[in-house]
């Protein structure tokens, strides 16, 4: 067998042995695939951003609770101003809420009935003869004495003036005063015993 030959064969043997079924056994395996790229997560979606009409709505909403607010804060230091300015109620201080004049009986004395008596019996005497004149007499005296008397209370009758006065402190004092006059309903008065005292 020539060289050549030799050096055929010896090719041969080593082209199959680097091709047989034995080579996959020594090859390296097959780099693994890369996992794919992960899905980029969902974002939430943005609010719009507020419009000019929508800040300036805002703005004069909160401008009109804050005006509520100091307007609140304004009569609450006026009603506490008030209350420590206030006096101390009265006792003796009201308002005039009538005034009903009443009419009063005078009071009769000796003079009224005598008088009367004296003018009846002089009136009967004017009137019969003897006994009868005597009954007249005596009848007109009696008479008369009572009609003095009526006279005499009717001349010394007076106008008395009854005042209710509904008074600060609760309650309604009722004064008489013998002249209403100065007095009207819805007058501030200071009740001083039967004194009625504008003030």
């Amino acid at each position: 067998m020539s060289a050549k030959r030799i050096l055929i064969a010896a090719g041969f043997c080593l082209t199959a042995a680097a091709c047989g079924p034995n080579s996959q056994q020594n090859q390296a395996p097959p780099p693994a695939a890369a996992p794919p790229p992960p899905a980029a997560e969902a974002q939430p979606a943005q609010p719009a951003p507020p419009t000019d009409e929508q800040r300036l709505a805002k703005i004069r909403s909160e401008e009109a609770r804050l005006e509520r607010r100091q307007r609140a804060l304004d009569e609450e230091r006026a009603a506490a101003r008030a209350a420590s300015a206030q006096p101390p109620p009265c006792g003796d201080c009201g308002v005039v809420a009538s005034i009903t004049p009443v009419r009063q009986e005078g009071q009769a004395g000796w003079a009224g009935t005598l008088g009367g008596a004296a003018a009846g019996g002089l009136a009967g005497n004017q009137f019969g003869k003897g006994k009868g004149n005597m009954a007249m007499t005596a009848l007109g005296i009696v008479g008369g004495a009572f009609a003095g008397r009526e006279v005499e209370k009717q001349v010394t009758a007076n106008t008395v003036y009854q005042v209710a006065v509904n008074m600060e402190t609760g309650g309604v004092r009722m004064v008489t005063v013998a002249n209403g006059q100065g007095l009207a309903p819805g007058m501030h008065v200071h009740v001083d015993g039967d004194s009625l005292l504008p003030y």
